[in-house]
């Protein structure tokens, strides 16, 4: 089978992410991959794996602008010249081209719905662009999608996002690493991983960080993202508390996830809104005790004091208080990391997700 998967870019972030697994993951079950975006730093993962990368100036959050309406006919050519038999689209841009390739050469597409948006949009209504099938990555997404889009429940299927498990493996921290990030021997490492964004939820965990120093806690702050206009929000805040010696900035192309992720003691994702929580997944996986966010996709990762702790979203003082709860019971730590592992070995399998994502693209093929 020949399917084209279609995003707005490949940087750093839960649906590049999304795609790059996707298409390795297809690629291994007999699937020819074609991906097709702007660009972004990713594009180098996809050429290491074999897979092709196309280039389309999609880069916009316009989904009936010049942008759109230029790369119509390259889009169109592209599965016409690669006998493409499904369109995959990942964002609204990319759904609203599909939706218009399909119209115009019948070639059926698929979409994944990453999150959650304002039902009351009116493009959304006058072009839903849903796809013969869509693709919810949470249950919480599923019903949004029934409830607030109308989109007729035969038409939706529920997958959660896969992980590559084995990639974070726990094999203890590298005192080394530890060293690199400026991580004393003494302090616990507290980290989360995603790109700077307001919906992250940073300036929450960043206030809650300040009240774990002024508690007397010797811990240290450690940001994984990317370097845009929200990551120096975050900076100003950081200077603005004083706590500039406390916390680290690395950015995610410079440093491996797994790295990152084995060397922290506390994952913590304290988003606003959250279709599933990739990185929460990951962190799960490489054994983190977690504490996150009671909010969309996350309450269906986690089980409040099972394998993570829930809080109540924008609330520094309520994030504050599970963090120095983690910091003073490392059993308590390692109990959570432990069955956070456990489940994620179980139910996070990148493997079953992409079988599951197959059998969507045959039924919407016949």
């Amino acid at each position: 089978m020949n399917v084209l998967i279609l995003t707005t870019h490949l940087n750093i972030g839960g649906v590049g992410m999304y795609t790059v697994n996707l298409a390795k993951y297809l690629k291994k079950l007999g699937v020819t991959p074609l991906v097709v975006s702007s660009g972004g730093s990713l594009v180098e993962t996809l050429s290491t794996e074999g897979i092709r990368h196309e280039k389309l100036n999609i880069d916009t959050k316009c989904e009936i602008g010049p942008k759109v309406l230029a790369a119509f006919p390259l889009l169109s050519n592209l599965v016409r010249n690669n006998n493409i038999e499904v369109v995959h689209a990942q964002t609204r841009v990319a759904q609203v081209l599909a939706a218009l390739t399909k119209y115009f050469s019948g070639v059926p597409y698929v979409t994944t719905c990453h999150g959650f948006f304002n039902y009351n949009n009116f493009g959304r209504k006058l072009v839903p662009a849903w796809g013969d099938r869509v693709i919810a990555i949470s249950r919480g997404v599923e019903e949004h999608l029934m409830h607030d889009f109308k989109v007729p429940a035969e038409k939706v299927r529920q997958i959660y996002n896969g992980i590559e498990v084995d990639r974070f493996k726990t094999a203890g921290k590298c005192p080394e690493f530890l060293k690199e990030l400026g991580i004393a021997g003494n302090e616990i490492p507290i980290g989360t991983v995603g790109r700077f964004s307001s919906v992250k939820g940073h300036e929450y965990l960043i206030r809650a960080f300040k009240k774990v120093i002024a508690a007397g806690h010797n811990a240290k702050l450690l940001f994984l993202g990317d370097d845009n206009a929200e990551k120096q929000k975050a900076v100003d805040l950081i200077r603005e508390l004083g706590i500039e010696d406390k916390v680290v900035i690395r950015l995610g192309r410079e440093t491996a996830l797994e790295k990152v992720l084995s060397a922290i003691d506390i994952f913590a994702l304290p988003s606003l809104q959250e279709g599933l929580g990739l990185s929460l997944m990951e962190a799960m996986a490489a054994g983190c005790a977690s504490v996150a966010s009671d909010v969309g996709g996350i309450k269906e990762l986690i089980v409040d004091g099972v394998d993570g702790i829930l809080v109540e979203s924008a609330n520094s003082d309520k994030l504050a208080d599970a963090l120095i709860t983690l910091i003073n019971d490392p059993e308590l730590r390692k109990k959570l990391g432990g069955n956070a592992r456990r489940k994620a070995l179980e139910k996070f399998r990148i493997e079953d997700s992409v079988s599951k994502t197959l059998e969507v693209y045959n039924e919407v093929v016949k």
